[in-house]
């Protein structure tokens, strides 16, 4: 029997979203929200940037190849790095870029690495979030600049729609959420210098929204699923009625700071 957490109709809706619909570009506000996070962090040529939580690769590849420079994405799915490893390859980008497995809580590296370090949607999904923050310092370079681009709260929520999050779209990652003002407070006592925080309204734009980060080939096989899948239909559905329903509360924070 499938195990009801497990389900497409219970998973958490990253599983749901990258597992069952396809999509590579998960994190709030897309590419477009990731380039803005980028060129935020003065990243050059030169820089060795650890992307954390880096996914399926798409941040590592968009990184190695706007900027000419090195990347090391961390992750502790083994099928994502794998999915991520392929993508390099395929892209030709071997030389560019590389992938560690390993926990934001305990990073498999020296410290003082790396010149830049980003996180896109990887707060909300750890227990102790200051100390994955004080882990990303410590291997970051004194000077070097941090940039974190999280789903944010605009106001403090309720508990009805929090049950909601839980129980009707099964988000139980965004659990993890804070408010923009908690999220600023948190990363300055982590030890995060110079902060600045620039906020969003997080706009969900349907199916068609989505597909525009995926490309062509990506984006051609989301819709098929879409099509012909009345149960990723049905969940679909009711996820966008909630968030349009509840869009108040939704946005996102572009988070950058130096060590």
């Amino acid at each position: 029997m499938e195990d009801k957490k497990c389900s497409m109709e219970q998973c958490d809706i990253f599983d749901f979203m990258a597992n069952h619909v396809g999509l590579t570009v998960i994190h709030p506000g897309g590419f477009d929200a990731t380039r803005k996070l980028l060129g935020s962090c003065h990243i050059d040529k030169g820089s060795k940037v650890l992307d954390i939580g880096c996914g399926k690769g798409t941040t590592s590849v968009l990184l190695a190849q706007e900027y000419g420079c090195n990347v090391v994405g961390l992750d502790l799915s083994e099928d994502l790095l794998s999915q991520a490893t392929t993508l390099v390859k395929r892209k030709g980008l071997e030389h560019k870029v590389s992938f560690r497995m390993g926990d934001a809580l305990n990073m498999p590296f020296a410290d003082n690495e790396f010149d830049r370090a980003i996180g896109q949607a990887v707060l909300i999904l750890v227990g102790d979030k200051k100390k994955a923050v004080r882990e990303a310092l410590r291997v970051t370079k004194v000077g070097g600049y941090m940039g974190w681009l999280e789903l944010s709260w605009k106001k403090p929520v309720t508990k009805e729609f929090l049950d909601g999050v839980s129980n009707v779209i099964c988000a139980y990652c965004m659990l993890g959420v804070e408010t923009f003002e908690d999220w600023k407070r948190l990363l300055e006592d982590a030890g995060i210098r110079e902060l600045q925080t620039s906020a969003y309204s997080q706009e969900f734009k349907g199916m068609r929204g989505m597909l525009t980060d995926e490309g062509l080939v990506s984006a051609s096989k989301i819709m098929f699923r879409y099509l012909t899948n009345s149960r990723i239909r049905k969940r679909m559905k009711i996820m966008d009625k909630f968030f349009k329903e509840n869009d108040q509360y939704f946005g996102y924070g572009i988070y950058v700071g130096k060590k």
